[in-house]
């Protein structure tokens, strides 16, 4: 719908007054008291509970302001576009994700994306997962590959799925004991307490996917006593298929492994431990086709590996 001069009533939402707000737009109080009634009076709400000083947002309010901010966004997005087609500059996709994520899934998604959209240059924007939320409230990236975020404040997010958590040690481990599980055909590790006095690689203990370890851990009475903390999963991949401990893996990405050949793959528990993978981008954000076409080849590539107990 056309809101006309919706920067009165957005001013007036951060002043939290109607008095400076006027002020600040260089009007008149009685004027901008006109406005914001006609503007209550075409919707046929209330914005602004008066009965409060400072004004206070009713439901209604709340809806609208977040309506028009969202707005503003895309106007901005807009001439920025269109700006950008008139100097005949290539449209700019920013994409969050982790240097070990993106090793695994950009080789397989990024020729395909060329194909649909040859003019669009892709920006990499790799960090730890912790900071790529970060990233997409600040509106650095377009979106980011990563779990579920805890804060949804100022992000929303899609689903792409649930994947396998393995734990992965070289197939000659001593402790495997001719046990042989393969990646096409994992089994479950039988017992978690048999790693309480080896070698274990896994991420920062306030990153997802250790929460949900330290939680199996928890579950199964076992406390891993040779901790080797790592920021970087290929790290803990490779010290892996030297016989140097155990790591952790998500599924999606074994078949990238360049060890694969040497690695044993266990699931967790049973049913499998999981860990979930989402899209994430600023709520009321703009997706541009680009993006939406890219999310899309990501939804349709990780659907393989998408775990549905049986």
């Amino acid at each position: 719908m056309f809101v006309k001069n919706p920067d009165y009533f957005l001013t007036i939402v951060k002043e939290r007054s109607i008095s400076r707000a006027a002020e600040r737009l260089y009007l008149s109080q009685p004027y901008l008291s006109q406005y914001l009634a006609k503007l209550e009076n075409s919707l046929g709400v209330v914005l602004l509970d008066r009965s409060h000083s400072p004004l206070r947002l009713t439901p209604a309010g709340e809806l609208f302001h977040a309506y028009l901010e969202r707005q503003s966004f895309l106007d901005r997005q807009l001439v920025s576009d269109l700006r950008d087609l008139r100097d005949r500059k290539r449209p700019v996709l920013h994409i969050g994700v982790s240097p070990w994520r993106g090793s695994t899934l950009l080789p397989d998604i990024l020729p395909l994306f060329e194909g649909q959209y040859p003019d669009v240059q892709v920006v990499l924007h790799e960090a730890p997962v912790p900071e790529l939320g970060e990233l997409a409230e600040a509106n650095v990236i377009d979106f980011c590959v990563m779990q579920p975020p805890d804060n949804l404040t100022e992000l929303t997010y899609e689903p792409v799925m649930r994947e396998r958590i393995f734990l992965v040690c070289h197939r000659d481990h001593p402790l495997l004991q001719g046990r042989d599980s393969a990646y096409g055909d994992p089994k479950p590790f039988p017992d978690l307490r048999l790693l309480e006095h080896e070698r274990v690689m896994i991420l920062p203990p306030e990153w997802r996917l250790s929460k949900l370890l330290y939680n199996t851990f928890s579950v199964h009475s076992v406390e891993p006593q040779n901790l080797l903390i790592t920021t970087n999963t290929t790290t803990a991949i490779n010290l892996a298929a030297e016989k140097l401990g155990f790591a952790f893996l998500q599924e999606s990405g074994v078949s990238r492994t360049p060890y694969l050949d040497r690695l044993a793959c266990f699931t967790l528990g049973e049913p499998p431990l999981t860990c979930p993978l989402a899209v994430v981008y600023k709520k009321n954000g703009f997706l541009s086709p680009a993006a939406r076409a890219f999310i899309d080849l990501i939804k349709n590539f990780y659907s393989r590996f998408d775990y549905k107990p049986e």
